[in-house]
């Protein structure tokens, strides 16, 4: 047949091309819509219903519950405390990673290569095996205490654990690496020759760092704080294993009304101050920085050059950094050896070397059931959040209306909402539906912790990715799914393995969600060492700690020589 197609008008032309936006954007909102209905069913729903049980008391509208939170003592001290502890924390994160971002930038790249596996190695770790690390090094017949009393420094140990300072030192511990990473960002876009020309004109070292390098860092600092303080104000493990009653956080009093008060009406309240810090928070950060910072990532390859000349403050500050570095990795140092004694109590050096907490590890069925459940829940967690945020990413990358904003937004939420309010929002919809005993629920709730992880990491690549090339391929005849699969794919392939892993490490990492949403035939391995923490110290958790420790070190190793392959 010959092909004699009356040629359209022009105003059909038009109107076809017209249609097309509005077909890519529908085709753009049915691939982000699974993510966004999924995050509605149980993200955002739960916690409107736990948010309502706050402002309802007896069946009717009330305050009652605010007014109790203001009333009470107890309540009000645990609010300044919380707040106390989260500004506290963020100043002694924003000052010890100074020194150490600095030092990063101004070595040479292979020791910069070691120091930032000194920062990513614990950025990786597990915060309760940090948390369990840090409680074998500083209880009162630990390493330090025994060091100090050794070398005649006091006649008694010191009470590191249970108090204010144990809480500062697990979590600046935990949250340092937030501030570090962006700051040695910023310090690798400071231009090194404002800091020569401030030497060459005579400047001392607190002039230089007051008047050129602290206002061209702050906001990576500013960026970094914010992060620090939505983390730590919503804190739950460090602050319960590390704190005493006199540092007890709203975490746990949320917690506290759960599970012995029943309370949901003043759980319901305080998670709606946390929500409503965190929310705030994050509002900041996206007037100052955007959420753009997020999703494009880090940048952290500036024009900065290596400092030619320390000055006698750089060189202060430099050996601040070393000892910043240490911090970081000491509490892995000491608990490594540790593993090996044989003695019922952790001990450092251990008298007596051997596999003996290795053993009861793989022998003991409760520490085995514990770690194949973690390993279910975690891959079925990767699936879906992998097939959520990858879809939702390519959805909101071709979409073109205003409505992508409002979506990227929502997807990152998760991430800053503390886990405490979304466990216990979960919690109060999948408990009355029996869902705790068979892991759904603990699957749904990782799920909304990972699926942004693996959204930014994938939107990130699609920002980069040479939109060209799909063109041309279309182009060619070849239809959209035949393009992504040969063209799309290959191109966003490490990028979707890399948020794969973090979706898989979120889950078999969380504590809070699984101490809510699982029983104790489910249990996952991080509840099981918080158990074992918590309620009697079983040395068991020192071996299963390092054996994740290990597996960390494994994935950055092969990450850094995937880079190493591929720069």
């Amino acid at each position: 047949m010959n092909s004699t197609a009356l040629p359209l008008a022009p105003s059909a032309t038009a109107g076809a091309a017209a249609s097309r936006p509005r077909r890519w954007n529908r085709a753009a909102l049915l691939a982000a819509a699974p993510l966004l209905v999924f995050l509605l069913l149980f993200f955002v729903g739960p916690i409107a219903g736990l948010m309502k049980e706050g402002f309802f008391q007896d069946g009717q509208p009330s305050l009652a519950h605010f007014h109790h939170m203001l009333d009470a003592p107890i309540y009000r001290i645990v609010l300044g405390n919380t707040f106390t502890i989260a500004i506290a924390v963020t100043l002694s994160c924003v000052v010890m990673s100074y020194p150490l971002a600095y030092l990063m930038a101004s070595v040479s790249p292979r020791i910069a290569r070691l120091l930032f596996f000194a920062v990513l190695l614990p950025f990786w770790s597990s915060a309760l095996v940090r948390t369990s690390a840090w409680i074998a090094l500083l209880g009162k017949n630990g390493p330090l205490n025994a060091l100090l009393t050794g070398v005649g420094f006091i006649d008694q140990p010191i009470a590191f654990l249970y108090n204010f300072t144990g809480v500062m030192i697990g979590m600046t511990h935990v949250l340092m690496p937030f501030v570090v990473l962006p700051l040695y960002a910023s310090f690798r876009a400071l231009d090194g020759t404002l800091v020569q020309a401030a030497q060459s004109l005579g400047a001392r070292s607190v002039a230089i760092f007051c008047k050129v390098v602290l206002p061209l860092t702050s906001p990576g600092v500013v960026a970094g704080g914010i992060i620090v303080f939505m983390n730590a104000v919503g804190y739950y493990i460090t602050p319960s294993l590390m704190g005493g009653p006199g540092q007890r956080m709203v975490a746990e009093l949320i917690s506290h009304n759960i599970t012995e008060e029943l309370d949901w009406g003043l759980a319901g309240a305080l998670s709606g101050v946390l929500l409503v810090t965190v929310l705030a928070s994050m509002w900041l950060f996206n007037r100052l920085f955007g959420l753009d910072k997020l999703i494009s990532g880090s940048g952290g390859k500036g024009s900065a050059q290596a400092v030619a000349r320390r000055t006698p403050g750089g060189r202060v500050s430099a050996v601040a950094g070393i000892a910043c570095a240490i911090f970081l990795v000491l509490p892995i140092l000491i608990v490594v050896p540790m593993s090996f004694g044989t003695s019922e109590f952790p001990m450092f050096p251990p008298a007596h070397y051997g596999l003996r907490w290795y053993e009861n590890f793989f022998e003991e069925s409760k520490w085995m059931n514990a770690f194949f459940s973690s390993m279910k829940v975690g891959l079925a967690v990767t699936a879906l959040a992998t097939l959520l945020g990858t879809s939702a990413a390519i959805g909101v990358h071709k979409m073109k209306s205003s409505f992508a904003g409002w979506l990227d937004a929502l997807f990152v939420i998760p991430m800053a909402v503390p886990a405490i309010v979304t466990a216990v929002a979960l919690f109060y919809l999948t408990a009355p539906l029996g869902w705790l005993a068979n892991s759904v629920a603990v699957i749904l709730g990782h799920t909304v912790l990972a699926a942004p992880y693996v959204y930014i990491t994938v939107r990130a690549a699609l920002r980069s990715f040479d939109s060209s090339l799909e063109l041309a391929a279309l182009g060619l005849g070849a239809s959209w799914p035949t393009m992504f699969r040969l063209v799309m794919l290959p191109a966003l392939l490490p990028s979707l393995i890399g948020g794969a892993v973090f979706a898989f490490v979120t889950s078999f990492d969380d504590v809070v969600m699984a101490l809510f949403l699982t029983t104790i035939r489910n249990r996952t391995l991080p509840k099981l060492m918080y158990e074992g923490v918590r309620n009697d110290f079983d040395p068991t958790v020192i071996s299963a700690s390092c054996l994740l420790i290990a597996a960390t070190a494994l994935i950055l190793l092969a990450n850094l020589l995937l880079r190493r392959k591929n720069p």
